[in-house]
């Protein structure tokens, strides 16, 4: 196994424990929410992240160029657009189902790719694709092929987010993605805040279950994954990151199961195993396909 391979792996591992970490921490905020109000929460999970990511991080921050501390800045912003939609959505829909309407950026990251680049990204990706989204729509949509308020922002959220993948993808590989990680937020700090100000009252008494949500999300459900995620997207493919990322609602429904106390069926383990099957497809076949061509 050559080098860039090695990369890659370790770069979607670490994608996958970003994806375990997206899922859980919907879970934490579900439950949270009832504490404070959506916005104020974004507001003060994103300064307790850019908090975290400037004092570590601070210095290589400040020694990136202007339009590096630009590009920063607008992804952060558009990453938190999604946060504050899904924020929102919650209160309409379950942790399970917002978990598995983000992950169908996985349709929507590779077809991007391949306008932009005018690439075809293979069969297998197209499959697995298809297997990840009838997996997805198995668990979103209900019986009469409805979705409700908190779904629909919550797809509004996973147009963002397809958005926030393309543009790692596109800024990191020529900078330091520790100190685009700072940028980034700083970014959606500045945009949690001025929307929690202009549309929410000030919060007068948050509750400590509230300030345990705020401080696990901002530091291990935002800070961590951000510079995870910026710097495995140097080593693999933004399709890949779709794909792996889409995991999070696996994750998301059962650790909605077992704490929020949120239902099981049928549905769920087969639309679970539809996904599984589609990330089991791009991960292992280009392995396979490699070990061939090796002749091992």
């Amino acid at each position: 196994m050559d080098s860039k391979r090695k990369f890659m792996i370790l770069g979607d591992i670490a994608v996958l424990l970003v994806s375990f970490i997206w899922g859980a921490t919907n879970v934490v905020i579900r439950d949270a929410l009832g504490g404070i109000t959506p916005f104020w929460f974004c507001a003060l999970r994103f300064t307790t992240a850019c908090a975290c990511v400037m004092l570590i991080f601070g210095r290589r921050a400040a020694a990136m160029s202007a339009q590096d501390k630009i590009a920063g800045t607008f992804t952060g912003a558009v990453f938190i657009l999604a946060y504050l939609a899904g924020a929102v959505g919650l209160l309409y829909t379950t942790a399970g189902n917002q978990s598995f309407i983000i992950s169908t950026s996985v349709v929507f990251v590779p077809l991007a790719v391949w306008l932009l680049t005018r690439r075809f990204p293979g069969w297998h990706v197209i499959i697995s694709v298809l297997l990840c989204t009838a997996g997805t729509a198995g668990l979103v949509l209900d019986g009469d092929l409805s979705v409700n308020f908190g779904d629909l922002l919550s797809a509004a959220a996973m147009l963002f987010v397809t958005a926030y993948i393309l543009l790692v993808q596109k800024f990191a590989a020529n900078a330091d993605p520790c100190g685009l990680s700072c940028w980034q937020a700083f970014g959606g700090m500045a945009v949690a805040a001025a929307a929690a100000l202009i549309f929410e009252p000030m919060p007068s008494n948050v509750s400590a279950k509230a300030w345990a949500a705020i401080i696990y999300a901002g530091t291990i459900g935002f800070a961590l994954t951000l510079v995870l995620q910026t710097t495995a997207q140097k080593y693999t493919s933004p399709t890949h990151v779709a794909i792996l990322l889409s995991t999070s609602g696996i994750f998301g429904s059962v650790l909605g199961i077992i704490f929020l106390g949120e239902p099981m069926t049928w549905r769920i383990f087969i639309a679970s195993a539809l996904i599984l099957a589609g990330i089991l497809l791009v991960e292992t076949l280009p392995a396979i396909r490699e070990k061939r061509s090796s002749g091992d």
